[in-house]
């Protein structure tokens, strides 16, 4: 399965210019604060996502007085990945030296899974949290979700702009039947994926146990009530989304609950917990993608060392090493990281790189 090979980066917050030829597996990122070992990552993420991870904004990516900030990137197999982020205007994608057709296909051809501060609102914040990761999966092994996923979105942008024009029940009703259609294709997916990802988990927790203990559940809800046609629901509660000025039930409200001992995960386990949990989440996800799609995914990993103990560390290694993806990671303190991952990469045949960054300077040691 081809690897990312070389990345190169230009003008992207502290970094002027830098390159890294990472290996196949472990890739440890050290440098103190502010030194530009999490730039690093974000330009992987750009070169993956078409976005930063780190704010919405251009001005900030950009290094100060540049037009622009470019990554591009290279995997073993020889296809080329470039992103350019200008100060003004589009951005430029281009795969093998063509325009992009759009980011879904920048993503299928480097598929990421990022672990960093943010990652704790999948248990945490809002159902949009598990909602993309949840779509993130489905994407990635079921071709046709990304039109159903569409076609919802624009009718639903269409109805709810209809709905704040106070249109009529007639001119809204085509809109609803466009979205309560490609619903209900959606929900297949989520549902059909959501078997295979429960499944997997179970694996997973009896293999290495159920942070916190006890047993884990997840319950899907699709985001309109179960007993009912959406198209019906939708004519029915149509006065309700005029009140509103949107549209309260369909896709875009579907959510994943976790639960442990049947409460919500999130108000039972520590800080150190959860993340390894999610890792376990984000694992078992990567797992399922290879074995239905034989692809394996990019692993970020932003201060891995934060809120784990030497034990959880080495859990979160150890999953990783099973898994056989290449990763990325970052540490301040080289010693805090460093001897677990060369522990786990010659127990599971990996290869290891170690870079040092400092002042924006990459520096393969």
């Amino acid at each position: 399965m081809p690897t990312l090979a070389r990345l190169a980066i230009s003008n992207l917050r502290n970094i002027a210019e830098g390159s890294l030829e990472p290996a196949a597996g472990f890739n440890l990122i050290c440098g103190n604060n502010g030194s530009g070992k999490t730039s690093v990552l974000e330009a992987l993420y750009l070169l993956g996502m078409g976005r930063s991870f780190r704010s919405h904004l251009q001005k900030p990516l950009i290094q100060h007085g540049q037009p622009h900030a470019t990554v591009f990137g290279q995997t073993t197999d020889g296809k080329a990945l470039g992103v350019q982020r200008p100060l003004r205007g589009q951005q430029i994608i281009r795969i093998d030296g063509k325009p992009a057709e759009g980011l879904a296909q920048l993503s299928r051809a480097l598929p990421l899974q990022m672990i960093n501060a943010d990652t704790f609102l999948l248990l945490e914040g809002s159902p949009a949290e598990r909602r993309h990761f949840l779509d993130w999966g489905v994407f990635h092994v079921e071709q046709l979700f990304i039109d159903y996923w569409r076609r919802a979105r624009q009718a639903l942008e269409q109805r709810n702009s209809l709905l704040r024009a106070e249109a009529s029940a007639a001119e809204i009703e085509p809109w609803s039947h466009e979205l309560a259609l490609n619903a209900g294709y959606m929900d297949q997916c989520r549902r059909v994926y959501l078997d295979q990802f429960t499944q997997g988990l179970a694996l997973k927790l009896a293999e290495l146990g159920t942070p916190g203990g006890g047993e884990l559940i997840l319950k899907y809800w699709r985001g309109w009530d179960e007993d009912t046609d959406l198209f019906q629901q939708l004519q029915q509660g149509l006065a309700r989304d005029r009140k509103y000025g949107f549209t309260t039930v369909g896709p875009h409200k579907a959510d994943i609950r976790f639960l442990l001992n049947g409460q919500d995960a999130a108000e039972q386990l520590s800080r150190g917990q959860l993340k390894l949990l999610i890792c376990m989440l984000k694992v078992v996800q990567s797992q399922l993608l290879l074995q239905m799609t034989g692809i394996r995914c990019l692993f970020l990993l932003d201060d891995l060392p934060a809120e784990l103990d030497a034990d959880n560390r080495t859990k979160v290694c150890q999953l990783l090493g099973g898994l056989q993806n290449q990763c990325f990671l970052t540490s301040i303190e080289q010693e805090s990281l460093a001897p677990i991952v060369l522990k786990q990469a010659q127990a599971s045949g990996m290869q290891v790189a170690l870079f040092h960054v400092k002042h924006g300077k990459i520096v393969a040691l």
